[in-house]
């Protein structure tokens, strides 16, 4: 009888066991590196290694922090610091430390890779985590496209004879009075949240990444063969850009709560402000460039200087988490909007001055001009404010869908707006209508 039970035994567990042995090996490239870059990079990279302890490379991945435990023991999950600190039932000393631990799913996959022997597929150790997420995320843009995508991001060239459209992997550059197709830029982020052209330098700043998991920022040498340099990767999507009016700085709004500033000479990142508690959503000089203005989904905007960084102002008048914020062409007033509802406010005293009348539906993206301040409206409309709001100065319609993204001309003469149909209309304002209109998929 005891050895029928032990054959039922091995039986019943047999399914479980041929099931375990035909699942594919776990790839530290494709799968563990970025779970690592998305959880852990943050607390445990080169900027702040706390603990003494860094998963920045699978070099320093296997090395042991302040403690001494041996952080990977490969074939024995059970002994790996690693794994131990992921699953303590302690709070106060499970990993990561002040959130959430780590789905099921995401633990069982790191337990797996460390008993199969923690194999590492990338290459160099030495390489940067980042550098191998990137490469995980960095796919070609589809030849064709089944259907139209959303224009999240539009950018107009100095002179106004190429305009940057945000598609899906790339950004296209077309000529935007013929509606025509002047080049592809393939290699690029997921999805694109921003673009901006720096006129001065003939660059293209592009910002974007894949939701939830890798963000970065892309510089284009439109000047050179549209080649790309990659300023940073992080854990989540980058938001929004801006130049400086020297063309010297590009600022960056983040989905981890920082806007980072980068040099557009080097590439090197100058300084991480931390002074909104959710999303970057966008950024804006004044025209001057003595200011920015930040808006965050934690329901405030903050004006900061530019020569120190040093907030000068802080607008917390919103009830609802903040899409965009934007200077007055005279760089006088603030006009923000969330979920709808826009105010107009002064930026040293954070006062309100007044309300944007006639939104109507959510706005993305504001643009400034010599004409004031032009929104793009969930209605399909786009509507130009003045002074301190109240009624729209003009309004013009034509799009069949949500407008998403919205570009000025450095004169204001000309506006550009894209929706979420894929449909993208240049506007003149010196007749208030429309002179073309194509959908943005490259044929």
């Amino acid at each position: 009888m005891l050895h029928f039970l032990r054959q039922l035994v091995f039986l019943a567990a047999l399914p479980v066991c041929l099931a375990g042995s035909d699942s594919p090996p776990v790839s530290f490239r494709a799968e563990i590196a970025p779970l690592l870059q998305r959880r852990c990079a943050s607390c445990h990279g080169e900027e702040s290694s706390k603990g003494g302890y860094r998963v920045d490379s699978f070099e320093r991945l296997q090395k042991s922090g302040d403690g001494g435990a041996p952080p990977i023991v490969s074939g024995k999950a059970g002994e790996s610091e690693l794994f131990r600190l992921l699953i303590e039932k302690d709070a106060d000393d499970r990993m990561p430390q002040k959130a959430d631990a780590l789905p099921a799913e995401e633990i069982a996959l790191i337990e797996r890779w460390l008993n199969a022997g923690a194999v590492f597929d990338g290459g160099d150790p030495a390489r940067p985590l980042a550098e191998l997420v990137r490469e995980t995320h960095l796919r070609p843009a589809p030849a064709h496209y089944v259907r139209p995508v959303p224009i999240t991001a539009l950018a107009f060239s100095g002179d106004a004879k190429r305009l940057a459209v945000s598609g899906y992997r790339e950004v296209t550059i077309w000529n935007p009075a013929e509606g025509t197709l002047a080049r592809r830029l393939g290699g690029m982020p997921q999805r694109i949240s921003a673009l901006e052209w720096n006129r001065k330098k003939n660059l293209i700043a592009v910002a974007g990444g894949t939701p939830g998991q890798w963000g970065t920022v892309a510089l284009v040498d439109a000047a050179h063969g549209y080649t790309a340099r990659f300023l940073c990767d992080l854990p989540e999507m980058v938001l929004s850009v801006a130049f400086s009016r020297d063309g010297e700085t590009v600022v960056a709004g983040c989905a981890d709560r920082t806007m980072r500033l980068f040099d557009t000479g080097t590439g090197k990142q100058k300084r991480i402000l931390r002074q909104h508690a959710d999303w970057v959503q966008s950024v804006a000089f004044d025209p001057g460039g003595t200011r920015l203005v930040s808006a965050s989904r934690d329901r405030t905007a903050r004006v900061f200087d530019t020569a120190t960084w040093e907030i000068e102002a802080s607008y917390q008048e919103h009830d609802t988490p903040l899409s965009t914020a934007a200077f007055s062409p005279d760089g006088s007033r603030v006009f923000s909007v969330a979920r709808g509802r826009g105010h107009v406010w002064h930026p040293e005293k954070a006062d309100k001055r007044g309300d944007l009348d006639e939104l109507n539906g959510d706005v993305r993206q504001l643009a400034t001009g010599a004409f004031g301040v032009a929104a793009g409206c969930g209605d399909g409309a786009v509507r130009i404010y003045q002074g301190d709001g109240r009624k729209p100065w003009l309004t013009l319609t034509g799009h069949h869908d949500a407008v998403q993204s919205i570009a000025t001309t450095r004169e204001g003469v000309w506006i550009a707006s894209g929706s979420a149909d894929g449909e993208v209309i240049l506007w003149s304002l010196d007749c208030a209508t429309w002179i073309s209109r194509f959908i943005a998929v490259p044929r």
